[in-house]
């Protein structure tokens, strides 16, 4: 059953304002050809190789992060929103983990069945902070450090959101190409979708309370949402430009 609340908490001010941004995300050429497309088994493979291991790079400072906004959020007496992030610090820690993993054994099941198209999985975990993994904890330490450190609240928010949305049809695209038993090979993005969906409903809920005491601070967690969505979309046109480079290479 949908309460009035539940509702309220997907129809809010910010919730409107952002929907412009998820569009303009769902518009991204690269979103398409990986989600409403077919993508080629090989390719497949290549992109969720590169994609893990820049995930590892994208990931591994997020606890960190948390930590920093939650320390300013306090200092600036913003006490729920410090919580928050404290708690949210704990559940990200060790995540970059998942995502090597996925690499090393990924990068070795490729090796078996390409003997002419060899991947050193320590290379690519080397080169793990592409210019679009750069340039999301650029955004990262803008907002923490900036005026309005509660906007981290707005990344957390939208990528989680997209692991949700996106991330089951991903998952759905791997099992049909590699076949159910393959699903332990991508942890990173499984246990992200099963993980996240959990997430939705409390993380909009906090939204929407801290919204509803500072109504001002929409269009700045609105801004923070566009810019974090559109910079995790260079990032899948990171991982697939090098995935099209190795399959280029076939």
């Amino acid at each position: 059953m949908i309460t009035v609340e539940k509702t309220k908490i997907y129809q809010n001010e910010y919730q409107k304002k952002a929907e412009l941004a998820r569009q303009q995300f769902a518009a991204r050429d690269v979103v398409k050809e990986l989600f409403t497309q077919e993508v080629e088994p090989k390719l497949l493979k290549l992109f969720m190789i590169h994609w893990s291991a820049l995930s590892a790079g994208l990931t591994e400072p997020i606890p960190v992060y948390l930590e920093r906004a939650g320390e300013r959020c306090q200092n600036m007496d913003f006490q729920e929103m410090a919580k928050f992030f404290y708690e949210h610090e704990e559940e990200e820690d060790g995540h970059e983990n998942w995502a090597i993993e996925d690499v090393e054994e990924l990068v070795a099941i490729w090796n078996q069945e390409e003997p002419n198209c060899q991947l050193d999985a320590q290379e690519l975990l080397a080169k793990k902070i592409s210019p679009a993994v750069k340039r999301y904890h650029q955004l990262h330490e803008r907002v923490i450090e900036g005026d309005s450190p509660w906007a981290e609240l707005a990344i957390d928010v939208e990528i989680e959101l997209l692991s949700t949305t996106y991330g089951p049809i991903l998952v759905k695209k791997w099992v049909d190409c590699m076949g159910q038993a393959s699903l332990s090979k991508v942890s990173f993005l499984h246990k992200h979708v099963l993980a996240d969906v959990g997430h939705t409903d409390t993380n909009f809920e906090v939204v929407d309370k801290f919204i509803s005491d500072h109504p001002e601070s929409v269009d700045t967690l609105v801004e923070t949402a566009t810019d974090a969505l559109n910079v995790y979309a260079d990032f899948l046109e990171d991982a697939m430009t090098y995935a099209k480079q190795v399959y280029a290479r076939m």
